[in-house]
């Protein structure tokens, strides 16, 4: 009986911890320049948010949860230019083997030097350089 206990007490504590986890986010950004367009490919495992096109000044939020069940690696290609000529491959999120990160935001703005990398309160730090 007290086996039986245990184990609901221990799934109950496991499944009430998960349910608080906030989800992440990865927050791209278009900082290139007027009638400039910044084309991004997000992955992870078989989540594929496909090509998309993001105008000058414009966000896009790609939200997920990272539990402990199912650990997320989401790699994003981003291309800009003519002809999309100029491209760079970015590891957006990465997840921490101890414990989930819950409610993190992860923000990767394209300026025309380089992907910058934003997380939490610190300044933004450049992650990738454009090549050709």
């Amino acid at each position: 009986m007290s086996r039986l206990i245990f184990f609901i007490l221990v799934t109950a504590i496991y499944f009430v911890g998960n349910e608080a986890c906030k989800e992440i986010e990865i927050v791209i950004k278009n900082t290139l320049g007027p009638s400039r367009i910044l084309q991004y490919h997000c992955r992870s495992g078989n989540t594929n948010v496909g090509v998309q096109y993001l105008n000058f000044k414009g966000t896009r939020i790609i939200k997920f949860k990272d539990d402990g069940t199912e650990r997320s690696r989401w790699n994003c290609l981003f291309r800009q230019g003519i002809n999309m000529k100029f491209f760079t491959e970015v590891e957006a999120y990465r997840p921490d083997l101890k414990h989930p990160l819950c409610g993190k935001r992860y923000e990767l703005s394209a300026r025309m030097d380089a992907i910058y990398f934003k997380m939490d309160e610190r300044p933004p730090q450049p992650l990738n350089k454009w090549r050709s």
